[in-house]
C-alpha cells in the first residue's frame, strides 16, 4: 500500500471547515494515515503515563543547559507543553502546532538529560515533529525516510557487532536477562550458540530487508506486513513494548499507507435483519462516513454487479466492498472496512496500551488476538467462520425486511 502524494481525506470531511472535538474523528488538517498516526503515538504516550519520566535537566547534550533553568521549573514546563499539546492533537485542536509541541516536548527532554535519551523516544519526538512540518499536498518523505534509517541503522550496528555476530549477545539477553522459556528450551537442544546465532542473522536480515524494502513502492505491501510480524514478534519473545518502540514504530507504518480519496461502496443483502444490524453497527462507529451502504439489488448494486461481472447470487451470499476500482468480498471486506476506519486504530492502541507497567502476558494475548484476526496466513480461518455466519443470517434475527427503495440510483 502506498499513500498518493496528494492530500488524503473522505469526501465528507472536507464540508465542514470547523475541526471536530471528537478524538476519534479526524480533522482535515492533515492526511487521515498521518493524523491518525500522530494520535497513536499521542494517545499511547498518555495512557503509558510517559510524562512522569521527562527529566530534569541532568548531564545534557548541550553544555550549560542544566544550569540555565531552575531544574524544577523546566520539568514543570516540559510537562505542561507534553499533556497539553498531547490532548489538543487528541481532540483536533491546532494539530499541526500540536504534534510540533509535543514532539518538541520529548525531543528537548532527550536534549536536556543523557539519562532520558533512548532511541525510542527521539523516533517518536521525530516523528511528531515531522508531522508538524508535513507540507498540505506533498508526500510524509521525512517520515519514511527516518524508519528507513532506523531500520538500516539498526541492522549495520548488528552486523559490525562481534556479538551478534556469533550469538552470544542475543544467547545472553535471551538466557540471562529475559529467561525466555520457548527460546531455553530451543537452545539446549542445539549446539551451543546456534540458536543465538540463527536468531541473530535472522534479526539482521529482516531489518536490513526492510530499510531496502521501503524503498520499493512495490514492496510496500509486503514490508509493512514483515514490520508489523518483526515489531509484533518482539513483543511476543520479550513481553515489553521497549518503552515506546513498539507505539512508535507500529504506527508510523501508516506514512506507508494508501487512504481512499472518496466513500467506499458496500453491496450488502438488505432483504437480511442481520445484514441491516451489522450494517448499523459499522454506520455507529464510521464517523468519517467513509462507506457508502447500497443493497445489492439497488440501481448502485446492480452496476456495481455488471461492471466486475458479479451477479446477484454473488451478492447473496456475501458482502462485497468496492475500493476505488478493487473488489473485497466476505471476511476480506469486513476486514478492509476496519482497516479504513481511524477509530479501529485508535481502539487497538488503547486496548494495548492501557494497563500500567508492563503487564506482559496481557499484551502478548492481546497482539496474538490483533494478528491472528488481521494477518493473511488466518484469513481461510475467519472466511469459514463468516461463510457460515453468512449462510445462517437470515436465522440470526426474527425480522427480515427489505430497505431497497424503488427509486434508488446512483448519486450525480
Amino acid at each position: 500500500m502506498a499513500m498518493d502524494s496528494q492530500p488524503v481525506k473522505s469526501a465528507a470531511a472536507f464540508k465542514s471547515a470547523n475541526a471536530p472535538w471528537n478524538p476519534l474523528r479526524c480533522s482535515a488538517a492533515l492526511p487521515v494515515p498521518l493524523l491518525v498516526m500522530a494520535k497513536v503515538i499521542a494517545l499511547c504516550l498518555l495512557l503509558t503515563n510517559h510524562v512522569r519520566l521527562l527529566p530534569d535537566p541532568f548531564l545534557p547534550f548541550i553544555p550549560g543547559l542544566d544550569v540555565m533553568v531552575p531544574p524544577a521549573v523546566f520539568r514543570i514546563a516540559l510537562q505542561t507543553v507534553f499533556v497539553t499539546s498531547a490532548l489538543a492533537l487528541l481532540f483536533n485542536r491546532s494539530v499541526r502546532i500540536a504534534c510540533l509541541a509535543l514532539g518538541g516536548s520529548i525531543l528537548l527532554g532527550v536534549i536536556a538529560s543523557k539519562a532520558y535519551y533512548g532511541n525510542n523516544k527521539t523516533f517518536c519526538g521525530l516523528i511528531l515533529f515531522f508531522t508538524g512540518l508535513y507540507e498540505t499536498g506533498g508526500t510524509p518523505w521525512m517520515h519514511r525516510a527516518q524508519l528507513i534509517v532506523v531500520y538500516l541503522g539498526a541492522g549495520l550496528n548488528k552486523l559490525l557487532d562481534p556479538d551478534w555476530q556469533s550469538g552470544l549477545f542475543f544467547e545472553h539477553w535471551s538466557s540471562m536477562r529475559l529467561k525466555q522459556p520457548v527460546y531455553l528450551w530451543v537452545s539446549r537442544t542445539l549446539p551451543p550458540l546456534l540458536a543465538g546465532k540463527i536468531m541473530s542473522w535472522m534479526t539482521i536480515g529482516v531489518e536490513l530487508g526492510l530499510s531496502a524494502a521501503f524503498l520499493v513502492r512495490r514492496a510496500w505491501p509486503w514490508a509493512i506486513w514483515v514490520g508489523i510480524l518483526f515489531q509484533s514478534g518482539l513483543l511476543l519473545f520479550t513481553g515489553t513494548t521497549f518503552t515506546m518502540f513498539f507505539y512508535g514504530m507500529q504506527a508510523s507504518m501508516l506514512a506507508f499507507a494508501e487512504w481512499p480519496r472518496s466513500p467506499l461502496a458496500v453491496i450488502y443483502d438488505a432483504d437480511c435483519g442481520f445484514c441491516n444490524r451489522s450494517r448499523r453497527w459499522m454506520e455507529r462507529f464510521d464517523l468519517e462516513r467513509m462507506l457508502a451502504w447500497h443493497p445489492y439489488r439497488s440501481e448502485i448494486g446492480a452496476g456495481i454487479g455488471a461492471r466486475f461481472g458479479i451477479g446477484d447470487e454473488a451478492f447473496s451470499r456475501s458482502l462485497h466492498l468496492v475500493v476505488e476500482g478493487r473488489v473485497y468480498k466476505g471476511f476480506r471486506a469486513f476486514q478492509m472496512m476496519l482497516l479504513y476506519n481511524p477509530v479501529t486504530y485508535l481502539a487497538m492502541a488503547a486496548l494495548i496500551a492501557a494497563p500500567r507497567g508492563e503487564a506482559p502476558l496481557y499484551r502478548r494475548i492481546v497482539v496474538s488476538a490483533l494478528l491472528a484476526f488481521f494477518f493473511p496466513l488466518f484469513r481461510p480461518i475467519g472466511e469459514a467462520v463468516y461463510d457460515v455466519v453468512a449462510r445462517n443470517r437470515h436465522k440470526l434475527t426474527a425480522n427480515s425486511t427489505c430497505e431497497v427503495e424503488p427509486g434508488s440510483k446512483a448519486p450525480a
